[in-house]
């Protein structure tokens, strides 16, 4: 559960609040009394970032000197530092539909207008999806066996719309993309997967979207195509060429692979090819990439055979909505408590307070046993990998497990280069 207020920093009238769960609406006067608290606490010359009680944690952030964001969520004991990145990814959606110059310059009513075309990325941020980028900061990827034949495919394709930045996502995850995509920032290429993922289908769309860092105030023309059923391939232009001359490049160009498209769009919920074999006691794992931001979620499918020698007393299979919220609380409850969330562990000034930063010794491993789950977690070198075993997976037996997958992944070639 959650809420998000938008307030103008200079009038501090609310510019919207949107729910995330089945929650009543959060009234006016409490919105207000949370921002006069905000602005009384600047009056008086101290940061004021977050508060928490029981059962809630709010935060606050202000973005610009325009735009303060204010997120109440429930307090999952996941420390300070999700939450602050949340707002970031949360104002960005707004830079993102509406340009850095309209966000700062507009007046509060026109913004107050302009606000609900953001509406359905920032409540698809909010209320959360099988994508993991809002929670991990890193680019949702998934690795196919196809990737070679589809990139060149997506190079040719992209040279053709005249533009030098391309992407293939499946099931919102990337599965290829362009030299220049890639050079986008980690915001940037996490919410352009986002806002696509958030799209109503269609055959095709062309939208103006603006780039956080690149080009806040001028915007680009992202064409985005549906080639089959949660596969998109996604463009950024300059205002020439026209869509419909781009959209008669796709059948050219992506009909030749149709066979590859299929066989990559069938791996989920793996998102790895099915050449790469783990433990039966494996139910869900995420491989987070910290040098370039890129995070592999792989969740066990259903029905596959439990080996019973280290399955006594088994309940049951997970379902893939437990085993994903499994994975996404772990990961909550040890990043940045634990491990660090970047390699370079920035918190863009914002004082937090985690376990990790009063311990005199790096923390490179941690586990937990829950009632539903085991679940381990690795930091090596460049990489955090999180993994969920079965519950009636004996102890001893997690970490080599999980060093075992660590090793496997990070030295298999297909997954490196994903």
């Amino acid at each position: 559960m959650a809420y998000l207020a938008a307030i103008s920093t200079a009038t501090t009238i609310p510019l919207f609040i949107r729910t995330k769960g089945d929650l009543p609406q959060l009234s006016f006067p409490v919105v207000g009394s949370l921002s006069s608290v905000h602005l009384y606490a600047n009056n008086m010359k101290t940061a004021l970032h977050s508060c928490s009680s029981a059962g809630s944690f709010v935060t606050w952030k202000c973005f610009h000197d325009c735009v303060t964001l204010i997120l109440v969520s429930g307090n999952e004991g996941g420390g300070q530092v999700h939450p602050h990145h949340l707002l970031e990814l949360l104002f960005g959606s707004l830079v993102l539909l509406l340009g850095q110059g309209e966000v700062e310059g507009g007046d509060t009513e026109t913004l107050k207008r302009s606000c609900k075309c953001c509406y359905p990325l920032l409540d698809s941020i909010l209320e959360g999806s099988s994508l993991l980028s809002p929670l991990t900061q890193c680019l949702d990827v998934m690795v196919s066996s196809h990737k070679d034949i589809l990139l060149r495919t997506l190079e040719a394709f992209t040279e053709a719309a005249q533009s030098n930045f391309g992407c293939l996502t499946i099931n919102g995850r990337v599965c290829v993309a362009t030299d220049s995509w890639w050079d986008l920032s980690s915001l940037e290429k996490c919410l352009l997967s986002l806002f696509v993922q958030s799209l109503p289908p269609s055959c095709a769309t062309d939208i103006p979207v603006y780039l956080p860092h690149a080009s806040n105030r001028v915007p680009h023309r992202l064409l985005t195509f549906t080639l089959l059923e949660g596969v998109l391939v996604s463009v950024l232009c300059n205002p020439k060429p026209p869509l419909s001359a781009v959209q008669e490049l796709v059948s050219s160009y992506w009909s030749p692979v149709s066979l590859a498209l299929r066989d990559s769009a069938q791996l989920h919920p793996t998102n790895v090819p099915p050449s790469l074999k783990f433990e039966v006691e494996i139910e869900a794992f995420l491989l987070v990439n910290l040098e370039v931001q890129t995070s592999l979620t792989s969740l066990r499918p259903l029905g596959l055979p439990v080996r019973t020698t280290l399955s006594a007393g088994f309940q049951g299979e997970m379902s893939q909505e437990r085993k994903l919220k499994c994975l996404s609380r772990f990961f909550r409850s040890t990043v940045d408590n634990l491990l660090p969330l970047h390699t370079g562990d920035s918190t863009d000034g914002t004082e937090v307070t985690t376990l990790r930063g009063r311990v005199s010794h790096k923390i490179l491993e941690t586990y937990t046993h829950a009632k539903r789950y085991k679940a381990y977690a690795v930091h090596r070198d460049k990489h955090n990998l999180f993994v969920i075993f079965s519950p009636s997976t004996t102890a001893f037996a997690l970490r080599k497990m999980a060093l075992n997958l660590l090793d496997y992944l990070t030295n298999t070639h297909e997954v490196l280069t994903g």
